[in-house]
């Protein structure tokens, strides 16, 4: 699993584009993020750092729990 395709939707809402070998595009075709074999993640457009940012501390919200539901006699 490459390291943005984790943030997948959450790129393609703002118009970004990610291939299947890790690497996210910009509209115009210009390479805004790489990820190299080794694993290490090189950004060069600070929108696509800041929406994973976002995106990132939007799935660290805790999750709520179900109510139980109480059976009535």
């Amino acid at each position: 699993m490459h390291f943005y395709t984790k943030y997948k939707k959450a790129l393609e809402a703002h118009g970004y584009r990610i291939d299947e070998h890790g690497c996210v595009w910009d509209e115009r075709g210009n390479q805004a993020a790489s990820e190299d074999r080794f694993g290490n993640v090189g950004c060069s457009d600070y929108n696509v750092t800041e929406i994973c940012r976002k995106a990132q501390a939007e799935m660290d919200k805790p999750k709520p729990k179900p109510k139980s539901k109480k059976k009535v006699v």
